[in-house]
């Protein structure tokens, strides 16, 4: 029906009509009006003349004017034409704005898929960081918990050796005023070491001589306590009288207030009781020789020889 209806018309086509049983010939010219289709006219005009003239026999024409775009058959067509190229032009549109939307919308993804790859690699780098900040802040909180700890501990140190201080400062002030004491009433010729004065003879005696000197004066034969006090008597560079003998008992030592003595600073290989030679008799008294070494400069001797003496008065 639409090749039929968009077809060019034969304009001397002849056309064949049946009129009350008979066959006429008739040329039928069809003319297409130019004039504009009104609303609502549906209905063909057409002029023919056949069955109100004369039958004038076989020759005879008749002239039919059909306008086909009046027909419903014509609107319709080129309403649907119209509508085909408008849906085509649309359907071309929305291909071309859809495929413009996918390359769009394909370079997006694009992007935000590297936006996103970008954003985790970000927020990984950033939890490491976050991660090696915290364990920082971890030590540092237990390096500042030991360092508090430390100067807790140094300031009870502190308040303990400020207290020790003031007593020895108030220690140090007793003794400065005894020293001052001591030096108003003790006599010449006396030595101050450490918590002792000492008496170095200028005559010699026998051992229980210079015994008897010292107690005359208020002392006794000294008493070596220990290693810088018998480096102290050594310095003085005199064969001297020590407080030490061995007279109540042979080879037991004792000082002259009665204590046994526990360290000695003999030379090889004394004491030797005289090195069992009978010229040199019992030897029970205790000397310091100056040509041994301090640590080991006592000999045993006998207490009849004259020699200097030291006596020692504590403080």
């Amino acid at each position: 029906m639409s090749e039929a209806i968009y077809a060019e018309p034969d304009m001397t086509k002849k056309v064949k009509f049946i009129n009350r049983g008979e066959m006429k010939e008739r040329i039928v010219d069809i003319y297409v009006s130019a004039d504009t289709l009104r609303d609502g006219e549906t209905s063909t005009k057409r002029e023919e003349t056949a069955d109100t003239a004369p039958n004038n026999g076989p020759g005879d024409q008749h002239s039919v004017h059909i306008q086909w775009w009046r027909r419903p058959s014509g609107v319709a067509a080129v309403c649907l034409g119209l509508l085909c190229v408008l849906l085509l032009a649309g359907i071309i549109g929305q291909a071309v704005y859809y495929s413009n939307i996918s390359k769009n919308s394909s370079a997006e993804i694009d992007q935000l898929q590297t936006s996103y790859n970008t954003i985790t690699k970000e927020r990984g780098q950033l939890q490491t960081s976050y991660n090696n900040l915290t364990k920082e802040r971890d030590q540092l909180q237990n390096s500042y918990n030991t360092i508090t700890k430390e100067r807790d501990q140094l300031q009870t140190s502190y308040n303990n050796m400020t207290k020790e201080r003031d007593q020895l400062q108030t220690e140090r002030d007793v003794l400065s005023g005894r020293l001052t004491n001591l030096k108003k009433t003790c006599p010449e010729a006396w030595q101050k070491f450490e918590s002792s004065w000492y008496f170095l003879s200028t005559e010699t005696k026998t051992w229980k001589e210079s015994r008897q000197d010292c107690l005359e004066r208020g002392a006794d034969l000294v008493i070596i306590d220990g290693r810088n006090e018998q480096t102290f008597l050594f310095n003085l560079k005199k064969r001297v009288w020590i407080g030490l003998t061995d007279s109540d008992s042979e080879g037991t030592w004792k000082w002259v207030d009665g204590t046994p003595l526990t360290t000695g600073y003999w030379y090889d290989p004394q004491p030797d009781n005289g090195g069992g030679k009978p010229e040199n008799g019992e030897e029970d008294c205790v000397e310091i020789r100056t040509d041994q070494s301090p640590l080991k400069a006592w000999n045993d001797l006998s207490c009849a020889e004259n020699l200097h003496w030291i006596c020692e008065k504590v403080v």
